[in-house]
């Protein structure tokens, strides 16, 4: 679906899982496409036929040449750049991307800051249960927390690996994004990754580390509020509220310097 192995992918090749991939993406003729990782085209022609406008990226120059060469649609802007640049300022409704494990959190991570209404996303079965784990559970991370309150989540398909070529060791899942909050901040975004540096803490053990560090009176904190629990037992909610709390109280950022 994307770029060449050179840059750690795998391009899609089963024609029945492409078929079914724009089935369940529901993407309608109003819709202005996003797309990261053109590869071969094969998906961003089928995009260019549903939608009103697709936006494509790819890095890798030869399939870049390639696609510039082969792909006439009118309603294609086909970029030889990194679509997950933080100056591109090009707006979209729908998000549509196949991503390899190591991009996939910062991918999510830039989502999350976006204004958009819906994602379709390709990604490893690892990541995706990273993305779906919940409090208490021991891929519960800092990424967990940031898409889940941002975002509700839903598996679309199962994508085996010998859909691709080069089969990778693992299969993929088709995921829907859909945002339910404002985009996140940059500043709540490495806040929510610092506190998680307390992850197996109590909420009381962390109030006492910045009442320690800060000279904070934070007497009058309110346990009933967030429990006694351990940080990574507490509600994507619980933690960003928590978080708030503590920028509130302090008038500061949380983050590590």
């Amino acid at each position: 679906m994307k770029k060449s192995t050179k840059l750690g992918q795998n391009f899609l090749i089963d024609h029945t899982i492409t078929r079914k991939i724009i089935q369940e993406s529901r993407i309608n003729i109003d819709d202005v496409i996003y797309e990261v990782g053109t590869g071969k085209g094969i998906l961003t022609t089928e995009l260019c036929k549903i939608s009103k406008f697709v936006h494509s990226f790819e890095l890798d120059s030869a399939l870049y040449s390639h696609c510039k060469k082969n792909l006439k649609h009118a309603n294609l802007a086909l970029n030889h750049l990194d679509g997950f640049n933080e100056n591109l300022t090009i707006p979209f409704d729908i998000f549509f991307s196949s991503l390899p494990y190591y991009e996939s959190r910062n991918a999510v991570t830039w989502l999350c800051q976006k204004n958009f209404k819906r994602g379709i996303i390709l990604l490893q079965r690892e990541f995706v249960e990273k993305l779906l784990s919940k409090p208490g559970e021991k891929n519960y991370r800092a990424i967990s927390i940031l898409s889940q309150y941002r975002f509700s989540i839903n598996k679309l398909l199962d994508v085996p690996r010998t859909s691709f070529s080069p089969m990778p060791k693992v299969d993929s899942v088709l995921i829907e994004i859909s945002p339910k909050t404002l985009p996140l901040t940059n500043k709540v975004i490495k806040d929510i990754h610092f506190l998680l540096s307390f992850r197996k803490k109590t909420t009381s053990f962390i109030v006492n580390y910045f009442r320690k560090n800060y000279a904070q009176d934070l007497n009058s904190f309110d346990h009933n509020g967030f429990g006694k629990n351990k940080l990574i037992k507490l509600s994507p909610e619980e933690i960003v509220r928590f978080s708030s709390y503590l920028n509130n109280t302090f008038n500061k950022q949380i983050m590590a310097n």
